[in-house]
């Protein structure tokens, strides 16, 4: 006979916190209820409090967990291409970068579009926590080019949003979707794509 193994306390807020990505992303919120969590762990709904009193202490759980070593990586390496100064390498970086954390973090993205859906107050929480850090790069380098008289006068979050609605694009359409409309170009091609289109409608014409 095999004894059932005993968790330690992190142990389990570990594998309540995995299974409620998991569920979440699956199914929303709302479609969730806290007997299931707790039975998806294999745990009582007494103990699932003991380690997350409220859902709001669930949702900053969730946030938390997900800037992970990766979310760290990911975030220097942005910061280190940034300083280079090079449009191409930074741009190309940052697409390589998004389609890496659709591919490694659906859960994740998932449960982002279920809260986008449902008005849920996790969504706004994750821009400002997760996101933002991100996009405080992305249009601090585009408005330093424009300093510099690289790039044209522009709304520096406008155009972040535009290059990384235009991956973003993708990356659903090819790794959350599977569509087979996505299928007919080959990923690094859609990268060098998308640069070329972004900085060659952003920077200056040269006389």
């Amino acid at each position: 006979m095999t004894l059932p193994i005993r968790l330690s306390s992190q142990q389990r807020r570990s594998a309540i916190l995995d299974a409620a990505i998991r569920l979440f992303a699956e199914r929303g919120f709302r479609g969730v209820t806290t007997r299931e969590l707790a039975a998806a762990v294999g745990v009582s709904e007494p103990v699932l409090y003991q380690h997350f009193p409220s859902k709001k202490e669930l949702y900053t759980a969730i946030i938390e967990a997900s800037k992970d070593e990766g979310y760290s990586t990911a975030l220097a390496g942005l910061e280190h291409m940034a300083a280079s100064g090079n449009d191409e390498e930074f741009f190309n970086h940052l697409a390589h970068a998004m389609i890496l954390w659709h591919q490694t973090k659906p859960d994740l993205i998932r449960l982002k579009l279920f809260a986008a859906l449902e008005g849920h107050q996790l969504m706004e929480e994750l821009h400002e926590k997760q996101t933002q850090p991100f996009i405080d790069i992305i249009t601090g380098y585009i408005a330093r080019r424009m300093e510099e008289g690289v790039f044209l006068e522009v709304n520096p979050l406008g155009a972040a949003f535009a290059f990384c609605g235009m991956v973003g694009q993708y990356c659903q359409s090819s790794i959350l979707f599977r569509s087979a409309i996505s299928a007919g170009i080959d990923r690094d091609e859609m990268v060098n794509l998308t640069v070329q289109i972004f900085l060659n409608g952003i920077r200056q014409q040269k006389s």
